[in-house]
């Protein structure tokens, strides 16, 4: 069977039926959704758990109707900032995430070693790498408008802000600079680590300044490296002795993170000097970071525990106070998280290990969470189906109304996360969440302070 990459593909055929006659029986959605709320024994208070926010909603009614005030939860002793907000939000109203506008086809997205093979670039392009080749889809015009090859296999790829460069981190030591107009390699950049021979150390994370003119990779062996937006080298560091899984610079551009695979520490560095700031340790294996967009440093971490429970954990650096919160008493898995820049939202990939191993042959069972806070679900979908396999990364479209969600089971989602903003916007816009405070010292060669 041919299979081409964003080729069409439709949500119910994912699974093959039991049988030719006889419907399945998770093919009823509130036949399942029944079975499932009895199935489990465990009491459980996940904010995205149907029974606990059925119960929930049923209380508020009754404080309504007897004139109550709502239970407040008093703060813990050993965080002072437990009431406080951990992050900036404009929550939602009513729900959006209920549907799929485009199920597209990611054949080989499987077999890839690291997750951050999908880009959605500033003008509406979307990326998919899979193997030496990269794919660029339109969305306005809902087809594939070009390809590009490389010299060797893609673990990562990342536009520039502007969405007129695309880097792509490869095997062999090197990064590759494509135009993203010509989808053609114009530069090219060598990692700044010592292994002079085989086997050669491969790119496995990049991230772009948020001005555009220098970028950072990581590499399998462990080294952090700078380069300006010509790919010259700007400063290296070794970070750790295995592959980095995720960099993350920071919206002022003044700090970059860093977490390497199966660790539990974060690393802080300063940009682009890479001068060590700070080291986060924790005792779960950390599986997710993002920076929020309308703060300078609020970085959130995401984790897993090894009883395999969901925490996410928020650290402002410029007080350098750390908060942690688990988000789940089940045995869920994170695999992907996200700060919308338009509703300052947190969004999860949750993984259902506890479904998976209960069920003969294991059926996916997957969740998108959107939380304005770790008491407060806005959003939700996948609970109590058994459609969507994990979600291994996600991307928002440029104006945030759009989710693209790259799942195991070689499935590119594009979801309905916000209605379209028709209002027109001035585009010469000077807030902090426009340009950050910092700029890079590659801008003019000298610090702008």
């Amino acid at each position: 069977m041919n299979r081409s990459t964003f080729g069409k593909k439709t949500l119910n055929g994912q699974r093959p039926r039991v049988d030719r006659f006889i419907v399945p029986r998770e093919q009823f959605p509130e036949l399942c959704r029944k079975i499932r709320w009895g199935a489990s024994d465990n009491d459980t208070d996940d904010v995205w758990y149907s029974k606990y926010l059925q119960q929930k909603k049923y209380a508020s009614y009754l404080d309504e109707a007897f004139g109550l005030e709502p239970m407040k939860t008093e703060p813990s002793q050993t965080d002072d900032d437990e009431a406080v907000q951990l992050w900036p939000c404009i929550p939602r109203k009513r729900r959006y995430l209920s549907s799929a506008d485009s199920i597209l086809d990611l054949p080989s997205y499987s077999y890839a070693a690291f997750p951050e093979l999908l880009d959605w670039s500033n003008d509406n392009i979307l990326v998919a790498a899979l193997g030496r080749n990269y794919h660029k889809w339109s969305w306005r015009t809902q087809s594939l408008i070009s390809q590009g090859v490389t010299d060797y296999e893609i673990h990562c790829c990342k536009f520039d802000p502007q969405g007129k460069l695309l880097i792509l981190g490869t095997g062999l030591k090197s990064v590759e600079v494509h135009d993203n107009a010509q989808s053609k390699c114009i530069e090219r950049g060598m990692c700044s680590c010592v292994e002079t021979k085989p086997p050669y150390c491969s790119i496995t994370a990049v991230d772009w300044s948020p001005t555009g003119n220098s970028f950072i990779m990581g590499c399998s062996l462990g080294m952090l490296s700078a380069f300006s937006r010509t790919s010259q080298p700007i400063s290296w560091c070794q970070a750790h002795n295995s592959a980095i899984l995720i960099v993350r610079v920071s919206p002022d551009a003044r700090y970059v993170t860093a977490a390497a695979v199966n660790d539990d520490l974060v690393y802080v560095f300063s940009w682009p000097s890479l001068q060590p700031v700070s080291t986060i340790k924790s005792d779960w294996t950390i599986k997710a970071l993002t920076w929020h967009p309308w703060r300078s440093a609020l970085l959130g971490i995401g984790a897993v525990s090894s009883n395999l429970q969901t925490r996410v954990a928020l650290w402002d650096a410029p007080t350098g106070k750390l908060r942690k919160r688990t988000l789940s008493r089940n045995q869920y898995c994170l695999d992907a998280m996200l700060f919308s820049k338009k509703t300052g939202e947190l969004v999860l990939s949750l993984w259902n290990t506890f479904e998976d191993r209960g069920s003969s042959p294991p059926k996916p069972c997957s969740q998108l969470v959107v939380l304005s806070d770790p008491e407060t679900m806005v959003d939700q979908w996948g609970e109590g189906r058994h459609g969507l396999d994990r979600v291994r990364t996600m991307v928002f479209s440029p104006d945030g109304t759009k989710l693209a969600t790259a799942t195991a089971d070689e499935d590119l989602i594009i979801w309905n996360f916000l209605p379209e903003d028709k209002r027109k916007r001035k585009k010469s816009c000077k807030r902090f969440s426009a340009i950050p405070v910092f700029l890079d010292k590659t801008c003019s060669g000298v610090s702008l302070r």
